[in-house]
Formats: C-alpha cells, sequence, structure tokens
C-alpha cells in the first residue's frame, strides 16, 4: 500500500467512524427531535441541571457503538498528524508536552474553571481574572495578567478553554470536566474542602500535575544515572550526597522529592496528610479512566448466592465497592486497605453512600495484602467468614515490581485463604503490542484478542493515539513506584506463580481496562 493510500485510508476510516456515531444520535431523537453530538464549545457541567436533549446526548458518548467508534477516529487522527506534520514540530509538541501539563494544573489549582464557570459564555478578561484568583487565593503578591494569558492562551491552543475575543476567555466541553463544582464563596473560605464531595477529577489532576510529573521528569536521571546531566543534577541538589546516587532512590520519585521513602509510606508522613485525602479523592477520579458500567456488567455478579462475600483487596476508600453495591444489593463487601487510608475512608463518602456503610453492606478493614489474610474475617450482617467468594483486586497489580515477588506474594497470600470455589478478579490495563501479537502459549486465554484494529486496517494494533492514556499510566507506574501495566500474558504468569490459573478476560469497548478472572489451581 503506498502512503497516499494509507492516508487515504485512513480518511476512510474516520469518515465511517463518524458515520456510525451519527446513526447512533439520529436514531435515538431526543425529545424535540434528532440529537446532536456535544459541541467542543459548551461546557457541560456535572452539577449542573441540563435540558434533556443534552442528558441523552451526554450519555450517549458512553454508548459502546459510539466509544467504539471514537477510537478508531482517534487512532485514524493521529496517526494521520503523525504521517503529515513536520516531524521536527511534533518533536516540540512532544518534548514540551510537560507545559502543557503544567498549565492544566494550574488551571485547577487556580480555581480559574470555577471563575469561568460564573462568568459564563460571554467569557471574562485576564485581568478580571487574574484579580479573582487573588482574592480567592488571599494572594500577598498579584498575580501578572500578562502572564495568566499566555498560559491561557496554550490552553485554548490545545481546545482546553475558549479565547471568545482578545484575552477574554471562557470554559468549553474539556475544561468543565475539571469543575469541582463549588462556589467561588466556597473556595474562598475553605479551600482545603475543594475536593470534598466530588467526582475526583479535580483531585486527579491536582494529584498527577505534581508528584506524577514532577517523578517523571527525573526518569532518564534515574534510570541513566552515570550521564554527565544526572550527575551533575545530584551535585547541585543533593550537597550532602557530592553527586552519587543514594542507594534507596530506587524511583524516579524518590529522586525528584529527596526520599527514600516509596509513595505510599511517604504520603502517610504527617505534613502529608491534605496530599493522604487528596490521593483518595484522586483513584475516585481515576475511575474514569474505565467506564463505570463496565465493572458492574464484566463479571456475573448476579450470579452470586445471596449475601456473599466480595473483599475489594486494596481498594483504596471503596469506590468500586460503591458502584457494584448500588447495583447489587444482594452482596455485601468488605473494603481492605492500609490502616490510614480506612481511617479516613468513610468520611469521604457523601450522604448518598451513607446508609451502605451504616448497613454493613460496605465494611472497612485495616489490612496490608502482602500479610497473610486473618483466618477469619467478620462481615456486617453475615457473621466470621474464611473466604469470601471473590477476591478483588481493582488497581493494585500495577502499583509494584516485579522484583522481589511482590505482586507473586500478594495473590499468593489470597490463594492460601481461598477455598476451592473462590474467584479472584484482577481489574486492571491490559496493554496490547503495537504490533499484532503473536505470542505462542500453550494454552489460549478465553477472552484475549491479538489486535484491537479492524482487520485489514492500516490502524496500529493498539489502536494508537487512542490507547496512549494506558501506556501514560505505565510510565508513571515505573516514575512513581518502579511498578508497571501489564500484558495479559505477564498477569497469568504471576498469577499462575501464586497458584491461580486464570480462566478468561474481558475488555470494556473502548477501554484498555480488563477483567480477568482465575481460579485456584
Amino acid at each position: 500500500m503506498s502512503t497516499f493510500e494509507t492516508l487515504r485510508a485512513l480518511h476512510g476510516l474516520i469518515g465511517d467512524a463518524l458515520g456510525e456515531i451519527e446513526n447512533v444520535y439520529r436514531t435515538q431523537p431526543g425529545p424535540t427531535g434528532p440529537l446532536d453530538f456535544p459541541s467542543l464549545d459548551k461546557p457541560y457541567y456535572k452539577t449542573a441541571a441540563h435540558s434533556p436533549e443534552l442528558e441523552i446526548a451526554e450519555k450517549l458518548t458512553s454508548d459502546p457503538a459510539v466509544v467504539d467508534a471514537a477510537n478508531r477516529i482517534v487512532a485514524a487522527c493521529g496517526q494521520l498528524s503523525a504521517s503529515v506534520h513536520k516531524p521536527f514540530f511534533q518533536l516540540t509538541d512532544a518534548m514540551m508536552s510537560d507545559h502543557l501539563a503544567s498549565c492544566i494544573e494550574f488551571l485547577e489549582e487556580s480555581h480559574t474553571v470555577e471563575i469561568l464557570r460564573k462568568a459564563g459564555d460571554a467569557g471574562m478578561h485576564v485581568r478580571d481574572i487574574a484579580r479573582t484568583i487573588d482574592d480567592l487565593r488571599h494572594a500577598d503578591e498579584p498575580l501578572d495578567p500578562a502572564k495568566l494569558s499566555h498560559i491561557l492562551r496554550l490552553l485554548a491552543t490545545y481546545h482546553w478553554l475558549r479565547e471568545v475575543k482578545p484575552d477574554v476567555f471562557a470554559n468549553n466541553r474539556l475544561s468543565a470536566l475539571v469543575d469541582s463544582g463549588k462556589t467561588l464563596e466556597q473556595l474562598r473560605d475553605a479551600p482545603e474542602k475543594k475536593h470534598d464531595g466530588t467526582d475526583g477529577i479535580a483531585a486527579l489532576v491536582a494529584m498527577t500535575g505534581d508528584e506524577f510529573l514532577k517523578a517523571v521528569a527525573h526518569l532518564t536521571d534515574q534510570l541513566l544515572p552515570t550521564r554527565e546531566r544526572a550527575r551533575t543534577l545530584r551535585a547541585i541538589l543533593d550537597k550532602d550526597h557530592k553527586g552519587a546516587l543514594p542507594e534507596k532512590y530506587k524511583t524516579p520519585f524518590n529522586l525528584a522529592f529527596r526520599t527514600e521513602l516509596g509513595y505510599f509510606d511517604w504520603l502517610e508522613l504527617p505534613e502529608n496528610k491534605s496530599r493522604l485525602a487528596e490521593f483518595g479523592r484522586a483513584m475516585t477520579g481515576a475511575r474514569a479512566w474505565e467506564i463505570s458500567e463496565n465493572i458492574v456488567t464484566a463479571f456475573p455478579w448476579k450470579d452470586l448466592p445471596e449475601n456473599s462475600v466480595v473483599i475489594d483487596v486494596g481498594g483504596g476508600i471503596g469506590s468500586s465497592s460503591m458502584v457494584l453495591a448500588k447495583a447489587y444489593p444482594h452482596l455485601r463487601f468488605v473494603v481492605e486497605d492500609r490502616e490510614h487510608v480506612i481511617e479516613i475512608a468513610p468520611s469521604l463518602w457523601d450522604a448518598s453512600h451513607a446508609e451502605l456503610i451504616k448497613s454493613g453492606r460496605v465494611s472497612f478493614k485495616a489490612h496490608s495484602f502482602f500479610t497473610p489474610q486473618p483466618p477469619t474475617i467478620d462481615v456486617p450482617g453475615v457473621g466470621a467468614i474464611s473466604a469470601p467468594s471473590v477476591y478483588l483486586v481493582r488497581g493494585c497489580t500495577h502499583n509494584w515490581p516485579d522484583e522481589d515477588l511482590t505482586v507473586s506474594r500478594m495473590l499468593r497470600h489470597l490463594r492460601n485463604a481461598a477455598q476451592p470455589t473462590t474467584q479472584l478478579l484482577v481489574v486492571d490495563m491490559i496493554l496490547p503490542l503495537a504490533c499484532v501479537d503473536t505470542t505462542e502459549v500453550a494454552e489460549p486465554i478465553p477472552g484475549a484478542v491479538r489486535s484491537l484494529a479492524p482487520e485489514g486496517s492500516p490502524l496500529l494494533a493498539n489502536l494508537g493515539k487512542a490507547s496512549v492514556n494506558g501506556y501514560l499510566l505505565d510510565l508513571s507506574m515505573i516514575a512513581m513506584l518502579n511498578a508497571k501495566e501489564r500484558t495479559l500474558w505477564e498477569i497469568s504468569d504471576l498469577a499462575r506463580a501464586a497458584g491461580w490459573k486464570v480462566t478468561g478476560t474481558t475488555r470494556g469497548s473502548g477501554s484498555l481496562w480488563a477483567y480477568t478472572s482465575a481460579r485456584p489451581i
């Protein structure tokens, strides 16, 4: 296939996928006529009231057919851009992508989204935005409106805001995603409560724009410690070490924050109390990586008997358990995590979830998954059990490295406590290869696929740009925790080494999140 043939094939994929999305919207008319796709220029605030048409249109963006078609559009557009854009400009765009991340962090931290929400579609001039930011933050030094305009204009260039006229900016659909829903008065009086009772997206921005961004910036310094730039940087920043890399600086995070503690231990330092709470809220926001309905439908929860117990291993503040408890009233959930997390978890849930905690359908237990499970667990409404029906391990395996058999030890403790009927459900991103997966295995795994791309298309097998979130998270795990996302075969090998046999995997439409089930060997 010639280059022009490839480009036209990609162009055709975009048109075909767009037609599929339009067909979904046209065949489900709204109250007053055919539905339109949500506009990039129109902010959609999650806490605001919307017209029935807009509510339906927004909900349809998560329709499996729409998600699948949208991914093909994003993949094809990304490949087209990579093919035709001048390589040097692509290089500078990639090398300076941290600028965009820093600007999005500023957008959240400065409460600019909330300020522009109040301003409405007409927007607000940078002088007034800067003045309002100063007022909300009780600033001693005024924010320079000229610098602010440059930050906001870069965001507008990347479609994260709108510049409606010179130096006047307004929110759009992307920036509205970061809205906390708080009033300016609330932010002025209690900024530390900004993320309380929210969907966690703003907290996720705050966390990734701080810890993650700083850690990834040191990735090369940590992996190539003997290069000249790395040595001189350490000599400047760590004079006591005289440029030598401390033995326990095992991750880019350690180097970035000059600590020998692992990330989770560091979060539990007294001075990081607010960061720890923010981490819990950010993990609620991280559910957006996964279509929420997928965890509800990707496993046969409904087939479990009445009062079956699910232990949510390393479940944080219980985000997954809350979703499942609402969907399956016949099940009970025990959320296990570190003591510091469990202490604050119940207080972070709003009134709509309080009854689940009060009734005992969702309970919390301090436990480290690196220690053996207790012989019995007391479950409210059920009593003492020796093993659950299901161990749910969501977003945990990617937090730990293969070295020292860390993940295998976690899974082995669960296996030792399991009954023959106990099932294991590992929910994490499963990274596909960027080429067709020709890995030879002795026993195929039901649900495994060798390519996400349509048969015969020029798209990358992993859908390229449409799947890049998974690979960015992978590098974040390397930088923060010396861990990684894994392929299906890596997960299968880890499980087998711990005494579990993978019995199948499913992947939600348009998502790299996979639901991999296993039974005791």
